[in-house]
């Protein structure tokens, strides 16, 4: 995908093929084994649905939830890119903004949650018979998982900031706990700081050079 850097005079726009180039070899590689290892896990084990967070109950006052804090914790996300990443950012166009924003919120977003709030949490949980180890483990686990794809330190920095939201989201409820609120809190985080924010760092480096 093209960058620019916010004091160079031209940008380049990110289209839908740049981010189709990359999302297909991850919904293969990433989205679909960290979905399937959840249920093949409650289907050998004989686990109810509920196991993994996968219940029904409470849905307006978890959307609801979801809604408040996501939009905190996208703000969040957008300064945390800006004012600690650094200034670098891509601009997509609107259908790549449209595209990256369904990923992130319908996709991506509730596929991590499944893996590491829903399965990994639950199960070190059970193997180990102490929520703080199941905690601690998912927590861990999706902080540096990150790095796989080779981000900086300081942005797993922020997604260790936003992974203690995402356990206290799920984790204060009472059970049988749900996914929902999380994976809206999830969702709006991401694409804050992956799609959200982008624009805002380029709405910024206009005003910038309309200065200048």
């Amino acid at each position: 995908m093209s960058t620019t850097q916010s004091k160079q005079p031209q940008v380049v726009r990110s289209t839908v093929a740049d981010t189709w180039h990359w999302m297909w070899p991850d919904m293969l590689m990433r989205i679909l084994p960290m979905t399937a290892v959840p249920f093949i896990y409650i289907v050998v084990l004989h686990l109810p649905l509920a196991f993994l967070g996968l219940t029904l109950h409470d849905i307006p006052q978890q959307v609801i939830e979801g809604l408040v804090i996501g939009i905190l914790m996208a703000a969040f996300a957008t300064a945390y890119r800006m004012y600690v990443v650094g200034p670098w950012f891509r601009w997509p166009t609107v259908s790549d903004h449209l595209l990256q924003s369904f990923f992130y919120l319908f996709i991506n977003g509730p596929v991590e949650e499944l893996f590491f709030r829903g399965f990994l949490l639950a199960a070190v949980t059970q193997w180990t018979g102490w929520l703080g180890w199941g905690w601690l483990v998912s927590t861990a686990a999706y902080t540096l998982y990150h790095r796989l794809g080779k981000w900086s330190w300081r942005s797993v920095g922020g997604v260790g900031l936003a992974g203690l939201v995402f356990s206290l989201v799920y984790l204060l409820q009472p059970d049988p706990r749900c996914l929902l609120a999380v994976i809206i809190v999830h969702g709006f985080t991401t694409s804050g700081f992956l799609s959200w924010g982008d624009e805002v760092l380029y709405r910024r480096w206009q005003r910038k050079q309309r200065a200048s």
